[in-house]
């Protein structure tokens, strides 16, 4: 057929042809002259994969760089089959590298056209993405990402106002777990066609993936119409529910981004389009929300934290660091013990940037890292109180745990570990939480109680006073003792309502046999006042606040009294 097309129409002309056909087609056309060492393909592959041009003169050694390393040797033997006239068909599943050096599955089809010897001459075919996604989808009706993307790439002014609304539906895998994928399909064509009504002649409608949609509009420039369909489509989809006799009950949440934002780059876009739809959900069903920079500059900064956070954990915790705070007995003044308390640092361009516990913590927990970072900071807690206990026999260490810890490690088992292999009596390592990590009696937490209790190991409950707080939490959970939040002791220290209401709960709490603590002792006379009132311990800026193992043991490793 080659060289019909040839004899036909003469080299130039098939020359012609070939690019008008690839420009007609998805796919890569391609014709790999064999003889010649010559291989040719059309010219978008140029601007998907890893080759400078379309015309390649040393085909057997500039394919192959193209090629990811692990298929070559395939790809090489197959080659040599056709050339020595073993194999008359080519095909083929293996990777070629995108422009990022990244491998992309391909299936590479063609055949072999032979010369009046018989001999290989020709290998002619076309290659085509085995991941891509689909143009356009069946279900819904609509076109797909790709098509909303060539929709942007195709406009012939820079895109300078309108909006794109990126829009999911709320927990639509209960629909389709709960009702089967049949009727999931009949819903996401459903919604597909109830937005598609709310859509004026200059707005379009895609399906992405999933449940995700993208509505594109280019022409208006103002908020309020993007609040203003987002209206049109919820009450059209309420309509649709009712007319369903309520068969399932679901909302979507929108995210709108500036249609401008698309001459920041496509991958930009991408970014801060899937994040206008991310904060949409985190408001809860039906949530809507119009892209903020700042809040996009806060989401990128978490990010940033979390990477500097898994880094410093692979790399020996450099940048994590433990400060511990004294806890002081209320009647002697005398330092009994310390809380440990997680501190965190990174490199940054500005320098050595220390983040609050407030940031950094929930973004440990978050993640998971909370596991491996707080397994770090109770040994070099138990180590230190190994340390103390040199000089203060009965030194005590009150160490953070986190209900993460509990649910998804095995805190426990290395609380145990480092008791160990400190050779601490256990009821010198005491295990904090706050209220909120235990509200709710899982038995995971029960089974960590119940560990803690037969072996000894004290429990605290970390800021009492806060929204949670209730003597009946005290009652069930039955720890050695209660820390006052330090914002409710400054309440009363300054409020006659706060301090009655405080002084009261003391003889409560102490009527079960609890002891307390009071935090945020500031003053002598917040001092003087817990002593009125009975206090077990303190610990606050008065007495000392945190600081690293060397300035704690040269202030307090004496044992005198902290003031």
């Amino acid at each position: 057929m080659i060289n019909d097309i040839f004899s036909v129409f003469g080299e130039q002309t098939a020359e012609i042809l070939f690019e008008i056909i690839t420009e007609c087609m998805d796919d890569y056309l391609y014709i790999f002259d064999l003889q010649n060492n010559i291989f040719e393909i059309s010219q978008s592959a140029v601007k998907r994969f890893n080759m400078s041009k379309n015309v390649l003169t040393d085909a057997a050694n500039e394919v192959m760089k193209v090629v990811y390393e692990e298929d070559r040797r395939m790809l090489a033997k197959h080659l040599a089959d056709i050339c020595e006239g073993r194999e008359k068909v080519h095909n083929l599943h293996y990777r070629w590298l995108d422009k990022e050096g990244m491998p992309v599955w391909i299936n590479c089809r063609g055949i072999v056209i032979n010369d009046q010897q018989g001999k290989a001459e020709y290998l002619v075919g076309c290659l085509n993405e085995t991941g891509n996604r689909r143009r356009a989808d069946n279900v819904t009706g609509l076109l797909g990402g790709p098509e909303f993307l060539a929709y942007l790439h195709a406009q012939k002014e820079p895109i300078t106002k309108g909006f794109f609304m990126h829009i999911g539906i709320d927990d639509f895998g209960a629909i389709n777990s709960s009702r089967g994928a049949d009727y999931g399909n009949y819903i996401l064509k459903s919604v597909a066609g109830c937005m598609k009504e709310c859509l004026s002649d200059k707005q379009r409608i895609y399906h992405l993936v999933a449940d995700q949609y993208v509505i594109v509009d280019l022409e208006v420039s103002s908020a309020e119409d993007a609040v203003a369909l987002k209206e049109k489509i919820t009450d059209k989809l309420r309509n649709f529910i009712i007319a369903e006799n309520y068969e399932a009950i679901f909302s979507i949440s929108i995210g709108v981004i500036n249609a401008a934002t698309f001459c920041e780059g496509t991958e930009e876009c991408r970014k801060k389009f899937e994040f206008a739809l991310k904060q949409a959900k985190s408001m809860g069903k039906n949530g809507f929300y119009i892209f903020d920079q700042d809040d996009y500059e806060v989401f990128l900064r978490k990010g940033r934290i979390i990477a500097k956070l898994r880094n410093a954990i692979v790399n020996h915790y450099d940048g994590f660091e433990v400060y511990y705070q004294p806890i002081v007995d209320c009647q002697s003044e005398q330092i009994i013990g310390a809380e440990a308390l997680m501190r965190f640092s990174m490199i940054t361009e500005e320098g050595r940037e220390f983040v609050s516990p407030m940031e950094f913590i929930p973004l440990l927990e978050e993640t998971g890292l909370i596991i491996p970072a707080g397994r770090y900071i109770l040994n070099e807690a138990a180590a230190m109180c190994c340390e103390m206990q040199k000089y203060i026999p009965d030194f005590r260490m009150n160490v953070n745990v986190s209900y993460v810890q509990i649910l998804q490690g095995n805190v426990e088992r290395d609380i145990l570990g480092a008791i160990q292999k400190y050779s601490l009596q256990p009821e010198c390592l005491c295990v904090e939480m706050t209220e909120s990590g235990f509200m709710d009696m899982t038995p995971s937490f029960c089974k960590f109680r119940k560990t803690l209790d037969k072996n000894g190991i004290p429990f605290v409950i970390d800021d009492f006073g806060t929204g949670y707080s209730n003597l009946h939490c005290i009652r069930d959970m039955n720890p050695s003792y209660v820390k006052m939040d330090r914002d409710f002791t400054a309440k009363a220290m300054n409020s006659d309502r706060d301090y009655e209401l405080y002084k009261n709960i003391i003889p409560m709490v102490h009527s079960i046999n609890v002891r307390i603590c009071a935090e945020g002792i500031e003053e002598k006379e917040w001092l003087l006042k817990m002593k009125e009132m009975k206090v077990d311990y303190l610990q606050g800026y008065y007495f000392g606040r945190p600081c690293g193992k060397k300035q704690f043991l040269q202030q307090y490793a004496s044992g005198i009294n902290v003031k």
